[in-house]
């Protein structure tokens, strides 16, 4: 009975945090571009992610379905990184509570897929991200023409030099959970 208030307590905070993100500070965070994609995703990211912790009964552990699941999710990811996409979400308020809900889904999928597929294709999906942050980053840091019309040159290299230090401390964490699970594995045999 205790964990169940205990659900029930942590998701109306999400609830109330994602109001509060979408609806209340939403022109704050669409004001700049760091903000938009630096602290609006990664909140409804993580958002969705403490959903699937919550849930967690549901499980994906098959790995045809989760190889798939985590192609949707890479996909999802690639989509609102888009240029186009990012402006949309600036100049259309409705789009950019599409992206929240979608993203908050992919946060839900992330932790109810990640935990059980294979550990070659856990490898291989952080890597990918790694990789997509660091050049999105790059892209967005070295292009001297503007990207994303909705915001500045200044904003969107900013953007691109915090989006690649972030892919490379992402890159450098997988690289040491790899290193990490081959010595379990190691010691086991």
């Amino acid at each position: 009975m205790f964990k169940k208030l205990v659900h029930i307590f942590v998701l109306l905070l999400i609830a109330v945090i994602f109001y509060a993100v979408s609806f209340y500070a939403n022109d704050w965070f669409s004001v700049t571009m760091p903000r938009h994609q630096l602290l609006q995703l990664p909140i409804m990211l993580v958002l969705g992610m403490a959903c699937g912790c919550i849930f967690s009964s549901f499980k994906i552990k098959n790995n045809a379905y989760g190889i798939a699941l985590l192609i949707f999710i890479m996909a999802s990811l690639i989509f609102w990184m888009l240029p186009r996409s990012i402006d949309l979400t600036i100049v259309y308020p409705w789009f950019n509570r599409i992206m929240h809900l979608h993203i908050l889904l992919v946060g839900f999928l992330i932790a109810s897929v990640l935990p059980y597929v294979l550990f070659e294709a856990k490898i291989a999906f952080l890597l990918m991200v790694a990789s997509m942050l660091i050049t999105s980053g790059g892209t967005l840091k070295v292009f001297k023409i503007l990207l994303c019309s909705s915001f500045t040159i200044e904003q969107q290299n900013e953007t691109g030099l915090y989006l690649m230090f972030i892919g490379i401390i992402f890159f450098v964490g997988s690289i040491i959970f790899f290193f990490r699970e081959i010595a379990k594995a190691h010691k086991k045999n």
